[in-house]
């Protein structure tokens, strides 16, 4: 995989970071509005080209494969512009902002024999795995709470006036798309998409939601997701069956700290990655790539089309409203 890179922020530093020790990644060029940030971020990771032009940037034959990590809103955009480039795309969460979006870019990636990806990592992890073999053991599934509270710096100033884009319904922001899909996510990669969701949110003024209560209602049981940009909380994942529980004592795109405790009085604790989350990730979509496994490419891209549509239901519900949901687009 030769990687273009589009995005300087802070989770684009951490991956590039994790993919350092992983064979068969290079990062070939860079696309950034600003020069001078593209420039000074390039020389960090020894990225050898820059540019701020879109469409040199995709034209570079040295990348095959593109990592989008700009503003929610500008995903579906840039993502349509590599595919029609010939390159594999790979784009962070949320990945898009409607599900109209999300399929015009499977249908165009399947057109083209182009892969697909969206970047959550919790699908390619050891204890996600675990988990997912573990669950018949529960018997009857009753009740799954996921509890994900991230204060951001980015609230302090919008209590000061100051919109940033996480915050922006015009960039698709807000605590469901940007935390409370790491839930929905976890939910919804063991469990598929759910009879009725619902979405109860705190807001701000300018009508966009910083914390908020997703409800997922499935024929046995019934899923609460609690995601959070305003407070800070115990963050983790239970899911209760008749026979027992599982518990993760940790964030649910983190998935560490796995402890599964029966009705029987046994009780197993399991957690096996000792590497940065986004290390398997990129070692399963390089394997995929290098095999050709549009297969398993596409399953997954399913499962991303169906989050898609619950996370547009959602925010339907809630009367939340970004531009992407305009007749134009």
């Amino acid at each position: 995989m030769n990687i273009g890179v589009i995005g300087t922020g802070l989770i684009v530093k951490a991956v590039l970071e994790a993919a350092k020790p992983i064979e068969g990644i290079t990062w070939g060029a860079l696309y950034s509005r600003k020069y001078e940030t593209g420039e000074s971020f390039a020389k960090q990771f020894g990225i050898p080209r820059i540019n701020t032009d879109l469409d040199s940037f995709l034209s570079g034959s040295e990348i095959d494969t593109v990592y989008i990590a700009s503003p929610n809103s500008l995903h579906y955009v840039q993502a349509k512009a590599a595919l029609e480039h010939g390159k594999n795309v790979i784009v962070e969460k949320p990945f898009t902002s409607t599900l109209k979006e999300a399929q015009e870019l499977q249908k165009l990636a399947k057109e083209k024999h182009l892969f697909l990806f969206e970047a959550i990592t919790t699908r390619y992890l050891p204890n996600y795995d675990y988990i997912r073999n573990q669950l018949p053991k529960l018997g009857r599934l009753r009740m799954i709470q996921c509890c994900f509270s991230q204060y951001s710096s980015r609230y302090d100033a919008l209590l000061r006036g100051e919109v940033s884009n996480v915050f922006n319904p015009v960039f698709s922001g807000g605590a469901l798309e940007d935390i409370n899909l790491y839930n929905i996510q976890f939910v919804m990669g063991l469990f598929g998409a759910p009879v009725e969701a619902k979405y109860y949110p705190n807001r701000h003024t300018n009508g966009i939601d910083t914390s908020g209560v997703a409800v997922l209602q499935y024929p046995d049981f019934i899923c609460t997701c609690q995601g959070a940009k305003d407070t800070v909380g115990v963050n983790c994942v239970q899911i209760q069956g008749e026979n027992g529980f599982i518990l993760v004592n940790d964030k649910s795109n983190e998935c560490r700290a796995v402890r599964m405790i029966l009705r029987d009085g046994s009780e197993t604790s399991y957690d096996i990655q000792n590497e940065p989350r986004w290390c398997y990730e990129l070692r399963a979509m390089r394997d995929m790539i290098v095999s050709n496994n549009y297969a398993k490419c596409w399953k997954q891209l399913d499962v991303t089309l169906q989050v898609v549509a619950c996370m547009e239901a959602m925010r339907r519900d809630a009367d939340i409203s970004f531009a992407a949901d305009l007749p134009d687009r």
